[in-house]
């Protein structure tokens, strides 16, 4: 299934909207206001499934994601590299493997040896858009995993 997400270039509040090809909305980002590190939920059908915290004070960034009863599911961290992005998950579904490309305009998931999310960047835009390419059946939980991609990248830039 092929999601967009768009952030908006000025924002004060960074909630938005994950639309499918039809522009229906699928899945509610509310990133949390005045925090120290990031902090959201992934909204599906009015429901909490997904609450990420990041980690603060490591050298790389560091995530931790709960699901809707607040246990502890994932852990996620960026790998110390020096070309491409790596980032690990550990999760109560498996081991992810996380790689992006040269410019961090492409991103693959990859579980078991499998490309189960792909994620690629709307180059041509003043404002960070981009397509998410799932095949896997817990589509909430990527979509979690794009927006913390997405915060590493932003981290990236701002340093």
């Amino acid at each position: 299934m092929r999601y967009y997400m768009k952030s908006k270039l000025f924002k004060i509040k960074e909630d938005f909207w994950v639309t499918d090809g039809s522009g229906n909305k699928c899945f509610f980002v509310d990133k949390e206001f005045f925090t120290f590190g990031l902090q959201f939920k992934v909204e599906q059908n009015n429901m909490i499934r997904y609450r990420v915290r990041e980690k603060l004070f490591k050298f790389l960034p560091s995530y931790e994601v709960f699901n809707e009863n607040n246990d502890l599911i994932a852990r996620v961290r960026k790998n110390f590299t020096f070309f491409r992005d790596s980032i690990e998950v550990e999760s109560k579904y498996g081991d992810f493997q996380i790689e992006g490309d040269f410019f961090d305009f492409n991103y693959r998931i990859i579980a078991g040896g499998r490309v189960i999310a792909e994620i690629n960047k709307e180059i041509l835009a003043f404002t960070d858009n981009y397509y998410v390419d799932i095949n896997y059946d817990n589509e909430a939980f990527i979509i979690a995993l794009v927006v913390i991609i997405d915060d590493i990248i932003d981290k990236q830039r701002n340093h």
